[in-house]
């Protein structure tokens, strides 16, 4: 009867060994790689250790103590722009709107001088002719005459070029770059060789590049060297005209005839 008691002890005791061993499966225990994992004294103390277990236990990111922190670092990184570059910073430019415009006295029109009078007789007048077809055609001057009344010839002479060439001319090529709507003030001023012209706007409005171009070169023929006129300087409004059109052709400062052929009509 003892010795029942005994096998019944036994198997008992091997029972609970072997749910231990499978428990220690399922959690993925390797026995073989454990080494010195337990301690010496086996499952003696099983119950009493106080330290948790250091395998099979899945942590959770999201219930870490320091989740919160390593969040808000990421975020900071994320939100906060670091510079590639110096990070001097430059002394912002303060930008006065009240503060007018100023012309400067060189490009401020002189105000009128004394009027030229002159004799009656033939003044030169510069018109354009074309030559050639397509994108080979060229403009080229055309020197005329024109008879002159007596009075004052800077007036007469910008008048003639808008009004254009004749009938007779017209039907021999003959055409001017600038229109009757290019209108010229009746103040000017010659001082020192230099012819100071106020015209309207037109003179800016109508035409290419090239076209600009010729203009400037019928004033500026037309008008330099004859009564000790050296060079040309034109205004519109008051200021004087640095640029024409809208690429914004550069006008230098004093207009004087180029090295351009002239054919004589």
């Amino acid at each position: 009867m003892q010795e029942d008691k005994w096998k019944s002890l036994r198997y008992f005791l091997g029972g609970i060994f072997f749910v231990l061993v499978l428990i220690e499966k399922s959690m993925g225990f390797d026995p073989k790689t454990a080494g010195n994992f337990f301690p010496k004294q086996g499952f003696r103390n099983l119950g009493k250790i106080s330290e948790k277990p250091k395998f099979a236990e899945p942590t959770d990111p999201f219930q870490s103590e320091t989740f919160e922190d390593e969040l808000n670092w990421e975020e900071e990184v994320f939100n906060h722009t670091y510079p590639t570059h110096s990070t001097q910073t430059k002394q912002k430019r303060i930008v006065d709107d009240t503060i007018p415009e100023i012309t400067l006295p060189e490009d401020r029109f002189p105000g009128a001088g004394k009027r030229i009078q002159a004799e009656p007789g033939y003044l030169s007048v510069y018109f354009l002719k074309f030559y050639g077809t397509g994108k080979n055609s060229q403009s080229q001057l055309v020197k005329l005459s024109r008879e002159f009344p007596g009075g004052d010839p800077i007036l007469f002479l910008f008048q003639e070029l808008t009004r254009g060439p004749s009938g007779e001319e017209k039907t021999k090529g003959v055409l001017s770059a600038l229109t009757k709507k290019i209108r010229i003030e009746p103040n000017y001023r010659l001082e020192n060789g230099i012819l100071h012209l106020s015209v309207s706007e037109d003179l800016n409005y109508g035409g290419s590049m090239e076209i600009l171009k010729d203009r400037l070169d019928q004033i500026t023929f037309t008008y330099v060297g004859n009564f000790g006129i050296q060079g040309v300087v034109l205004y519109t409004n008051g200021e004087r005209i640095r640029s024409l059109g809208s690429d914004g052709l550069s006008i230098p400062d004093v207009l004087a005839k180029s090295q351009r052929k002239v054919i004589l009509f």
